[in-house]
């Protein structure tokens, strides 16, 4: 009989044993679906603020619906970051016909791209660009020129334009010298470069890292500051019509692109567009996300 109500007693507490067992593991699940800046899916990030978001899944569509009419011509599709990615050559390009208001009034942006590329010496490849039809410059792109062969040391090169400025109305930002960033070794990397009209500062960030750039890279001006020039503050685009990924305007048909303008042969995957300068706490959060494929 003493046998008969130990039992009980005994299942009882298995029983506990596992549900505080469960419990346990049902918060241990809750904490990694959750990061530190609380987001659970990469949409979650600055979600009100993402105006262009290209996931490239089989498809050259953006999601978001701001830059619309896109046709490829000589590009495919690999295995990327997260799912499927774009896949540029040397002759490829997607052309978009329509850009919305979204896109062609940003006055602080952040970009969000996985790349990847590997080293190149014969040129800059453009990744993507907001086109002006009345300048080849454009009003927003980033392109890439490599150094020696063999090298994963990438120099890259960022325009975000303001037409409004009193006298540097083409804001060229280099990060050249010590300042490259090492993305060149044919691997998938997460690149933002985010500019914030508030500030008038950019910053880069290389997989998740926010790079320690000096102030005559991130401090942008309209005009000489040592002469009293302004801060640049919001952007201001122009003939903001059209929009490509993979070349510059002068290579799509009928342009006559200058030696050194090439087409981009590398991987783009989760492009992102955002309206405003993303906290370093939301690119980290972003990077983290999507690597975890969410």
């Amino acid at each position: 009989m003493k046998k008969m109500k130990l039992f009980p007693l005994a299942v009882l507490f298995a029983a506990s044993a596992l549900t505080f067992t469960f419990t346990s593991c049902d918060e241990d699940n809750d904490d990694e679906d959750n990061n530190a800046s609380g987001y659970k899916a990469s949409d979650d990030v600055a979600s009100a603020n993402l105006v262009a978001k290209f996931s490239f899944e089989n498809n050259v569509d953006d999601t978001k619906g701001n830059i619309t009419g896109g046709t490829s011509s000589g590009t495919s599709f690999i295995a990327g970051a997260k799912g499927q990615a774009w896949k540029g050559n040397t002759n490829g390009y997607v052309l978009y016909t329509g850009v919305s208001s979204a896109i062609s009034g940003l006055q602080s942006v952040t970009i969000s791209s996985w790349v990847k590329t590997s080293s190149h010496t014969d040129g800059a490849e453009s990744w993507f660009q907001l086109l002006n039809d009345s300048n080849w410059i454009g009003n927003l792109f980033i392109l890439q020129e490599n150094g020696a062969a063999g090298s994963d040391s990438i120099r890259v090169k960022f325009t975000m334009n303001n037409w409004n400025a009193t006298a540097w109305k083409e804001q060229w930002t280099e990060l050249g010298g010590e300042n490259r960033i090492k993305i060149g070794n044919d691997e998938w990397h997460h690149v933002v470069c985010s500019y914030d009209a508030a500030t008038s500062k950019l910053a880069v960030y290389v997989d998740g890292d926010k790079r320690n750039l000096p102030a005559n890279v991130t401090d942008k001006y309209q005009d000489d500051p040592t002469k009293g020039g302004a801060p640049l503050g919001n952007l201001a685009f122009k003939n903001a019509t059209k929009f490509v990924f993979g070349c510059y305007k002068q290579n799509l048909p009928g342009g006559a692109p200058d030696s050194w303008m090439k087409n981009y042969d590398g991987g783009l995957d989760e492009f992102r567009i955002y309206s405003k300068a993303l906290a370093d706490a939301d690119v980290k959060a972003l990077y983290d996300l999507e690597k975890a494929g969410k």
